[in-house]
């Protein structure tokens, strides 16, 4: 059997997560839980430790709550601090301090993930070339030079891999950032590697079209288009064909994803429900990380409780064939029994219940063979 990209991971240190691990994970893994459980930051932490030195990477998983805000965001700096743990303490020095660490076992290289960082003030000097008088008229100014404070970051990653030293103490590659709130962080570089590729759905990322056409081309590409389509007929059976093209009556050159539709004709995918937008998403981000992760946030949102067996049994059999390792949580019972029904094994499904107490986050671990026990011959509850 080809070993895992993750076979396990800890979380040691990450957002208000501590000491949480998901031990011996399988090809489809639940996080279920309480609200305010952590599940959501299970698949942050995830998704930075997978690409530990793209600096866009940690800024879009930080902002990823906000995706659908428009206005009064949080603060770069501010978001990405907030990645962090902080120990409470009365020392203002040590609240301007935060970790991560996380550790996992299987295929992927790094092995340990420890990320710190302080916070720093600089001076920084800007040039005014006019300013506005108090009779609103504008004069010119040569060279004005506004001093003022910045704050900003000190970033340090340190990387441990299987290619380390025998000293676990010593990282075979560290890499430090520092970072202003006055720079375009959303044009962060970083190191591409090393990585493993994964993929975030969220409960609205299927709203935005922004990447969809170019998923959709790569899909076509690898000749997954057939399979794309016959997922969006799990729900709608009219559907037969999807396309991108640019519309003769647009007066700009945008192109968009139209859909054949036997009684709506050709119509853009804006027009049809979020069942149908959000698994397209879903079917397109899969075919993106072959051989690497997928992390669904509420697996069963948008997809009505009659589609889920057979939505699933599709999701099921494409990570199998792809070899993608699928991360979701879920509040739904219903999702939980459909997956158990599309499954056959324990390393097919595992179901991981998340119980936070006062100084660390308790997993409860339910293997398939477990989890048909205590729902199909006993009916418990397995959420919470």
């Amino acid at each position: 059997m080809t070993p895992k990209s993750l076979e396990s991971i800890k979380i040691h240190q990450f957002r208000g997560l501590r000491d949480l691990e998901l031990g011996n994970l399988g090809l489809i893994n639940l996080l279920v839980g309480i609200n305010n459980s952590g599940k959501t930051s299970v698949l942050e932490a995830i998704n930075i430790y997978c690409h530990p030195l793209d600096l866009r990477v940690w800024l879009g998983t930080a902002r990823q709550r906000e995706q659908e805000a428009i206005r009064a965001r949080t603060p770069a700096i501010d978001a990405l601090r907030w990645l962090f743990s902080h120990e409470f303490s009365f020392d203002k020095e040590q609240l301007q301090k935060g970790n991560i660490l996380i550790s996992s076992e299987g295929s992927f290289s790094v092995k340990k993930m420890e990320a710190t960082y302080e916070q720093i003030e600089g001076i920084w000097v800007s040039d005014r070339r006019n300013k506005r008088s108090f009779s609103g008229e504008e004069q010119a100014l040569e060279n004005e030079e506004i001093p003022g404070i910045r704050k900003g970051l000190d970033l340090k990653i340190d990387l441990f891999t299987e290619q380390l030293s025998l000293l676990e103490s010593v990282p075979s590659l560290t890499e430090s950032f520092q970072l202003w709130e006055d720079e375009f962080l959303s044009r962060l570089a970083g190191k591409g590697e090393p990585s493993l590729r994964t993929a975030i759905v969220t409960p609205s990322s299927h709203r935005s079209e922004i990447g969809q056409i170019r998923l959709l081309s790569e899909a076509r590409f690898q000749n997954f288009k057939s399979d794309v389509l016959n997922l969006l007929q799990q729900l709608d059976r009219n559907i037969s064909d999807i396309e991108i093209l640019l519309s003769p009556e647009t007066v700009t050159s945008r192109f968009n994803i139209y859909i054949h539709h036997e009684r709506l004709g050709l119509a853009p995918i804006s027009t049809f429900g979020d069942g149908v937008r959000r698994l397209l998403h879903i079917a397109l981000k899969l075919a993106s990380v072959k051989g690497g992760v997928l992390l669904i946030d509420e697996l069963e949102s948008t997809i009505h409780t009659e589609a889920l067996q057979n939505s699933f049994s599709w999701l099921t059999k494409w990570c199998k064939e792809m070899d993608v390792q699928l991360l979701a949580t879920t509040h739904s019972l219903e999702a939980v029994d459909a997956l158990l029904e599309v499954t056959e094994s324990s390393s097919e499904l595992v179901l991981y219940r998340l119980e936070p107490k006062e100084m660390h986050t308790r997993v409860v671990r339910h293997d398939w063979n477990r989890l048909k026990r205590l729902r199909e011959e006993l009916g418990q509850e397995v959420r919470w």
